[in-house]
């Protein structure tokens, strides 16, 4: 649904996309994840069109995005700053986009701000970061996008409101096979709602993969010995790391899982066992096994 070829982005003279190449498919939620200056927003303004890629091509449902009006009409856009005419009041804001998408929903529209409870004779310079956010989540759920981008739509939220977010971007997609790409740099919420991740750093697509993939690829393992953790499992090649506390040794495996639990089971453990894993940790593992360091991340 939604794809990228080759994509290359300069800005200020420097290159902020090298070669991108994404595939989003219909009906899925897939989350966008990197460090600051990673290239996540660029990324996402070239697939809206704002940013024309110096290099490479933006397609949605097989269409060019650049000018194509009928795709941008059933495409929703929440950026990571709300640009929204400031002495607009908010029924003002609703006119507008009624006037400009032609698949607006009134209904939709209502039952959203049930929810939000947002005062539609309230002006936008006076709603908090928290409040924009929420009004242009309102705005582009209205307008009955078959795809939604989403630019750390969380931010700023309260956990309460950030929960209603993140149920109605799954809602969504279940009832209207929305395709959703959401960028965020809290990994335990696109743990909670994304089938698919995306990993960038340094404007290079490093990984992408289903989550489900990711947490059977990359495990935890817990073990101990009556002695000292055997050479020969400190050695093998598919373990990332251990950790060790006394004769407590969690060991985290890259990739053939079973061949590691048979090597270990060699050495008569006294305790063996699987620990999951969260989203978070998984993707410390593995891109630091990978040889990227990613600990600026907010995770």
């Amino acid at each position: 649904m939604i794809e990228t070829k080759g994509l290359d982005k300069y800005l200020g003279g420097n290159k902020i996309l090298d070669n991108i190449n994404i595939h989003v498919k219909k009906g899925s939620i897939y989350g966008l994840i990197g460090p600051n200056g990673a290239g996540k927003t660029t990324l996402i303004k070239t697939l809206v069109d704002i940013y024309k890629p110096d290099a490479g091509e933006v397609l949605i449902a097989k269409e060019y995005i650049s000018d194509n009006k009928r795709i941008k009409s059933r495409l929703g856009y929440v950026s990571d700053f709300q640009y929204l005419y400031p002495s607009f009041k908010i029924k003002e804001i609703v006119e507008f986009y009624k006037g400009a998408y032609l698949l607006w929903n009134d209904e939709r529209y209502s039952q959203l701000n049930k929810l939000f409870k947002l005062d539609e004779n309230k002006k936008v310079k006076y709603l908090s970061k928290g409040m924009k956010t929420q009004l242009a989540i309102l705005l582009n759920l209205s307008i009955m996008p078959n795809v939604l981008i989403l630019d750390e739509p969380t931010s700023g939220l309260d956990p309460v409101i950030k929960r209603k977010v993140l149920n109605l971007i799954v809602d969504q997609v279940s009832a209207n096979e929305t395709t959703v790409l959401i960028s965020s740099h809290n990994l335990g919420e696109l743990e909670q709602i994304c089938d698919h991740i995306g990993i960038i750093h340094e404007g290079k697509v490093l990984l992408e993969d289903s989550v489900d993939n990711l947490k059977s690829n990359v495990r935890k393992i817990q073990v101990a010995f009556k002695g000292e953790l055997p050479e020969e499992i400190k050695s093998n090649e598919h373990i990332l790391k251990i950790e060790s506390v006394g004769k407590i040794h969690q060991i985290i495996v890259r990739d053939n899982l079973e061949d590691v639990i048979e090597n270990i089971k060699k050495h008569n453990p006294i305790l063996l066992e699987m620990i999951d894993m969260s989203l978070e940790e998984i993707f410390i593992h593995k891109m630091g096994g990978e040889g990227y360091e990613f600990e600026d991340i907010a995770l």
